[in-house]
């Protein structure tokens, strides 16, 4: 797990806390093609959790820090599987083979970013600065 020296404590001592677990795990996957029999196939996939925060910004404290992880793959294994399909027209094939992904590794890797257009001010939101600060020290107060 990556910190930010600019977290303040109380931040970077939670992330700590959470401890990324991504990881490569089995998984059966079902292939499926328009008019073909499905069939499973041992599979995998990248299950687990990564640390992330949101926390006002030590410098700009009119801007917030975003630290969004995600347990993704970092690269990717190939198979290819046949798949009987007997509503094949006549001249067709009964069989087709079909090529699948699945994930080599896992990590915590940056999710896609927030896009800064998606985040409303309060302003325009219609908060005011009182209505957001009770909720503040409501928060606090727990």
């Amino acid at each position: 797990m990556c910190m930010d020296p600019r977290l303040n404590n109380n931040v970077q001592a939670e992330a700590a806390s959470t401890m990324d677990e991504c990881q490569v795990t089995p998984v059966i996957h079902v292939l499926q093609y328009p008019g073909c029999v499905p069939k499973p196939i041992p599979s995998f996939a990248c299950i687990g959790r990564c640390a992330s925060y949101i926390q006002v910004s030590g410098s700009k404290i009119w801007q917030m820090e975003r630290s969004c992880m995600c347990c993704q793959e970092s690269g990717e294994r190939e198979a290819s599987v046949s798949l009987f399909c007997p509503k094949a027209k006549p001249g067709e094939r009964k069989f087709i083979k079909v090529t699948t992904k699945a994930p080599l590794e896992c990590m915590c890797r940056p999710c896609t970013g927030v896009e800064e257009s998606a985040v409303i001010p309060q302003e325009i939101a219609g908060y005011s600065d009182e209505a957001l600060s009770g909720h503040f020290l409501k928060s606090h107060q727990l």
